[in-house]
């Protein structure tokens, strides 16, 4: 399990960009793998900062840790100009961007921004589409596209990103049309928010995706998401996540609670070691109370060594 990595997101609905900064720091100093970030315009969460503006500032603040969005809203952005920021935040950051990104799900934000945000089906072609730019975008002096969704005639992005050919792309979602947009484009992928059995599913309809188009699904790094609450003694934490849920308006069988996980770290981390028995190889934990830090410190002390 050496090879197991950890990461937080870090939501922008904390009160403020100095929480938030505090929080991805001290993942940093603790010896957190990636510090996440999620693309939301509105969310029911209350305030949110808006994605690329807040990783171009970690990108300056942080020193180790690789960040990266959890992730982009592909509609939000012609693909042109995300793979501009991309470069660009990449190169801040000295080469640590992961790049994620996703073809979107939210369309209430969409419709409260004005921005198109046509049916599923398309939203993965549009995906696909964009995820050809960018990566030509990224190895080539100059691209001339035409497609059924995006059309660039002689683009540059100049400088290119620091990383070569360009940063791992991460793409989440699921669905067969999806799943064979991972296998064709992504070094990882990311899922959550399921049980072990739904993981071990989800893995062999990717495994199907990359068998139809020749890929080996080996080379791509599974990234799983959840919340995890965490205390020295398991009634703590139980009551916490209860109490965590409430305060979000959570329903108890939805999957987002349902699934979290929660304990002292001895538990926690035995929950953690199935899903890696299962073929986890990097963790996106959604931290209860991370803004007062000490839950990512008994985490860094007691369970990711076990890890490691």
């Amino acid at each position: 399990m050496e090879n197991v990595k950890f990461g937080v997101q870090a939501l922008q609905g904390m009160p403020d960009y100095s929480t938030l900064k505090k929080v991805v720091l001290e993942c940093d100093h603790l010896g957190f793998d990636s510090a996440w970030v999620y693309d939301h315009l509105q969310f029911t969460y209350g305030p949110t900062l808006e994605c690329w503006t807040v990783l171009a500032a970690l990108a300056e603040a942080t020193q180790r840790i690789r960040i990266g969005p959890l992730v982009t809203c592909n509609a939000f952005r012609f693909p042109s100009l995300l793979a501009k920021m991309a470069a660009t935040v990449d190169m801040i950051s000295n080469g640590r961007l992961n790049f994620g990104i996703g073809a979107g799900w939210h369309e209430v934000e969409a419709a409260a921004y004005g921005i198109p945000f046509p049916r599923a089906g398309v939203r993965v072609e549009m995906l696909d589409e964009a995820l050809s730019i960018m990566k030509r975008l990224w190895t080539e002096d100059e691209v001339t596209f035409k497609g059924k969704h995006y059309s660039l005639d002689k683009a540059v992005c100049v400088p290119k990103p620091v990383q070569r050919p360009y940063p791992p792309i991460l793409v989440g979602g699921g669905g067969d049309k999806m799943l064979r947009v991972i296998a064709r484009h992504a070094n990882a992928w990311n899922s959550g928010f399921v049980d072990v059995e739904g993981f071990k599913q989800e893995i062999a309809r990717l495994e199907k995706a990359c068998s139809e188009i020749g890929r080996d699904r080996n080379e791509l790094e599974n990234t799983f998401q959840s919340r995890i609450i965490i205390e020295e003694r398991d009634e703590d934490a139980m009551k916490r996540a209860e109490k965590w849920r409430e305060e979000r308006k959570g329903a108890p069988d939805d999957p987002d609670w349902k699934f979290a996980v929660k304990g002292s770290p001895e538990t926690c981390a035995n929950v953690l070691k199935t899903y890696v028995d299962s073929g986890v190889t990097h963790f996106t934990l959604l931290f209860a109370d991370a803004a007062e830090l000490e839950p990512l410190r008994l985490f860094t002390s007691e369970v990711m060594p076990k890890f490691r």
